[in-house]
């Protein structure tokens, strides 16, 4: 089973791994990281290299990251970067609950990265327009 690491500027990735808690209790293999003011890229490195150690238990991580191209990216691009960790590890940017949900949900099945950002992509709706339009089948 694949690790997980939440990675965010500030306290978003520990927002939601108490939020993911409520859904799914205790998950197992994961690990959230934030990205202080003041905090410098070496640091969050070396604390993101630890968290892959603490998280891989041989089938690899994936990193899930809050911003494209800010520091959490460009750190586990780093990562990627390094021969040793290169196969290793998948970085997944834009992170939201329902595509963390679902892969903490079916990860022992593999669930692969083109279907995590599907998810996640699906869960990014104009609810009043939905709900319009669901409304509008009910005058019918």
């Amino acid at each position: 089973m694949k690790g997980i690491i939440l990675a965010s500027h500030g306290q978003l990735a520990a927002g939601m791994m108490d939020t993911l808690k409520l859904f799914v209790g205790e998950p197992e293999q994961i690990e959230y990281l934030c990205l202080m003011p003041g905090q410098e890229m070496p640091e969050f490195l070396d604390k993101l290299t630890e968290a892959v150690s603490k998280v891989d238990c041989g089938d690899g991580v994936v990193v899930f990251c809050d911003l494209l191209f800010g520091t959490p990216c460009n750190c586990s691009a780093a990562l990627l970067n390094n021969s040793q960790y290169t196969d290793k590890i998948d970085v997944i940017t834009g992170m939201n609950l329902s595509m963390i949900l679902e892969f903490v949900g079916s990860r022992s099945l593999g669930m692969g990265n083109e279907s995590i950002i599907s998810t996640g992509i699906e869960g990014i709706v104009d609810f009043k327009k939905l709900y319009q339009e669901r409304m509008k089948q009910f005058d019918q």
